[in-house]
């Protein structure tokens, strides 16, 4: 019906968040919402089908449009699914073919090989049509072998470059060391950014073990992870691209997504044609990556030429452009400060000027709960504490903005309550009343 493999991830990405993440928008709703025609939307959710075993897709119904979802049970799923949808990668028929034919006519030589020899070899076996396949091409695919695939070695004799089998890196580990690397990097991969690496490392490892070493029996389940978000791994491409241009130095352009309300000439962002997709007008200096444990999500903090932040969440950045423009990290450092020492998040202190002030009061039963008021603190950092008397507390927070102290405060629900910050007091009040008309409890 059609290709397994893709070229561009960013629109699996887009399906993914739109359809199954995020928005769960049936096909027609994605079709009016980013002028997608319904038919692709179905050949890219097909795709993802593919490769997003059946299990994790929960299927609602709403009146006749048909909802996705993706759902797991950490308990019982232990590997991040997601993992799988960058398996999508575009090679062709003689793509594959190409690298196979090198490495074994390689293999097959016992010893180096330069170019020449690799194409001749493959010609005069009947491997190689140069009608179909270019010299450069070879050169290519070689020096992809050995950049990026790392299978191959290649050294300079007399300027003519030999290539030949990379050297096993884990032959120096006996059978049992090996089996203990695979657990170790069984734990990490889910617990260390980027997670992709960790588990195509993992996948590497046991493929060397089953073919290299005959150690079969490699399923390495030992671990549940609690509270790990699975999500983010799909913005680990995004990461990867804005990390390269942070260490090189260089300015970046991304493509953005916005709802309508929340545009902004002001950030550097200008509208486009669409009322959701919003394109970088200018250049961005990226300093930071921030990423909020609670809720598994990462922010770009970034500077515009006028030095203004502008904070960007990851899972609606939909690619990045690196720029040759370049910048120095450090002429950003006193300004990052400035606005985001009292971010509990992703907010930026902006044109408010001074940070907000936040009372709580805090009832614990002393005896019992008095873990809580250090809990407070610990995930505070520049809370100050005031204890009234037994059980009762008032702490002090200085934040950028009061609104991302919402889900935060919500988590201690029968122990805060907002004494300072008429706004915020309001804004909880009202959540709560919603809840309650939701579930019945008031009319």
């Amino acid at each position: 019906m059609f290709s397994d493999f893709i070229k561009h991830y960013s629109i699996i990405r887009d399906i993914l968040r739109d359809c199954f993440l995020y928005g769960c928008f049936s096909k027609d709703d994605l079709e009016s919402k980013r002028n997608i025609s319904s038919r692709k939307v179905s050949y890219e959710m097909r795709r993802i089908q593919q490769y997003v075993e059946e299990k994790y897709i929960k299927v609602d119904k709403d009146g006749r449009y048909k909802l996705l979802n993706l759902t797991y049970d950490f308990m019982r799923h232990t590997d991040n699914f997601l993992v799988s949808t960058y398996m999508t990668k575009s090679f062709t028929r003689t793509d594959l073919l190409t690298y196979f034919f090198i490495l074994l006519y390689i293999q097959s030589q016992n010893r180096p090989c330069s170019l020449s020899e690799i194409e001749d070899g493959l010609a005069q076996g009947g491997y190689l049509s140069f009608d179909k396949v270019s010299s450069k091409t070879i050169e290519r695919k070689l020096s992809e072998m050995c950049t990026s695939f790392g299978v191959l070695s290649c050294e300079t004799v007399k300027r003519r470059k030999i290539y030949s089998i990379a050297p096993d890196i884990l032959k120096t580990l006996d059978n049992n060391e090996l089996a203990e690397l695979l657990v170790a990097v069984g734990l990490f991969k889910n617990i260390v950014f980027p997670v992709v690496a960790g588990y195509f490392c993992e996948q590497t490892l046991k493929d060397y073990m089953n073919f290299e070493r005959s150690i079969s029996g490699n399923d390495n389940h030992y671990f549940n992870y609690r509270n790990v978000h699975f999500h983010p791994v799909i913005e680990e491409q995004v990461l990867w691209e804005i990390l390269k241009a942070m260490h090189t130095g260089h300015k970046i352009k991304i493509l953005y997504h916005l709802t309508k309300r929340n545009q902004d000439e002001s950030s550097g962002i200008s509208k486009a044609s669409s009322n959701y997709i919003c394109h970088c007008s200018k250049p961005l200096a990226p300093y930071k990556i921030r990423y909020d444990v609670r809720h598994g999500r990462f922010y770009l903090v970034s500077f515009g030429k006028s030095k203004n932040c502008i904070v960007s969440r990851l899972d609606r950045i939909e690619s990045i452009e690196i720029l040759e423009e370049t910048f120095q990290r450090q002429d950003y450092d006193e300004l990052y400060d400035k606005e985001m020492c009292c971010s509990w998040s992703g907010m930026p202190l902006k044109s408010r000027g001074e940070p907000e002030k936040v009372k709580l009061e805090v009832v614990i039963n002393e005896e019992t709960e008095g873990y809580i008021i250090e809990k407070i603190l610990n995930e505070s950092p520049n809370g100050m504490v005031d204890k009234i008397e037994d059980g009762r507390y008032h702490v002090t927070i200085e934040v950028n903005d009061s609104g991302e102290l919402i889900p935060w405060i919500r988590g201690y629900a029968g122990y805060v309550r907002v004494l300072e910050s008429k706004e915020l007091a309001e804004r909880i009040l009202n959540d709560w009343k919603e809840m309650l008309l939701s579930y019945g409890v008031v009319q």
